[in-house]
């Protein structure tokens, strides 16, 4: 996402525009390139986190449209998505597994446990602290928290802070 801005009700909220790969009845497939803050990032040819996301992040969202929106192939939509689901999401997947597998690993040294016991014991409190991360992405996951906020016109010029 690219940057952060109050929303409607005073929310923080992440924004992005997305091209417009199809529309289909009341549903919009959408790119999802990489955002602009690794796009940007002097670091991005050595960034491991950043090849990581590439490779396991989709290439396509399918989102929601809103009754009555005309939208087009080739058009841009600006989409948001409220920075406290991005960071509950965020919490769930890298902050609960690390706590859990940390907490676990000091009750298990605690306890006088041979490591080779400490790491079995990790093992299933990590799928145990993955499970409501799984929760969290039945159905549209993160896709059906976006919203659209506006539509830009496909042959529009982009402008944006990394556009030459």
């Amino acid at each position: 996402m690219e940057e952060c801005g109050d929303g409607p009700a005073g929310a923080r909220v992440l924004r992005e525009r997305l091209k417009v790969l199809a529309v289909a009845g009341d549903r919009l497939e959408l790119a999802a390139d990489r955002a602009a803050g690794c796009s940007c990032c002097a670091m991005r040819r050595t960034c491991g986190a950043a090849e990581l996301a590439a490779a396991a992040r989709p290439e396509r969202i399918e989102v929601a449209r809103p009754p009555g929106l005309i939208v087009a192939q080739g058009d841009e939509v600006e989409v948001t998505l409220p920075a406290s689901r991005f960071l509950t999401v965020a919490g769930l997947a890298y902050l609960l597994p690390t706590l859990a597998v940390v907490g676990t690993a000091g009750a298990g040294m605690a306890l006088q446990l041979s490591d080779l016991w400490v790491g079995l014991l990790c093992l299933p409190a990590l799928a145990l602290a993955l499970i409501p991360l799984a929760r969290a992405g039945r159905g549209d996951g993160l896709a059906g928290d976006f919203t659209i906020e506006a539509v830009h016109p496909g042959d529009a010029p982009v402008a944006g802070r990394c556009a030459p």
